[in-house]
């Protein structure tokens, strides 16, 4: 057995409009995403982003990418009508 149970394989992602040194990585992880941000290897906030389906391109990660099923759709808009009619009384 390895020394370590599991290796996260970190990407580095583009920094658009902010400082040179910043660094933004993300490594897949069960359920979604690892990503850390930061100037330095010893100075990185971390943060887990869900995203079981792995849809996230790297790039964008708007509700405008992703593609529903028509039975989610559905649902979705029922639920919606819902709360409409509840709030109505």
């Amino acid at each position: 057995m390895t020394e370590f149970a599991f290796a996260l394989q970190w990407e580095k992602l583009g920094n658009e409009g902010s400082d040179a040194g910043l660094v933004t990585e993300r490594a897949r992880v069960f359920g979604g995403w690892l990503v850390r941000v930061g100037a330095t290897p010893n100075a990185m906030a971390v943060t887990f982003v869900p995203d079981g389906q792995g849809r996230w391109d790297g790039e964008d990660f708007g509700e405008d990418d992703y593609e529903y099923d028509e039975e989610e759709e559905d649902e979705e808009d029922e639920d919606l009508e819902e709360e409409d009619e509840d709030e109505e009384e």
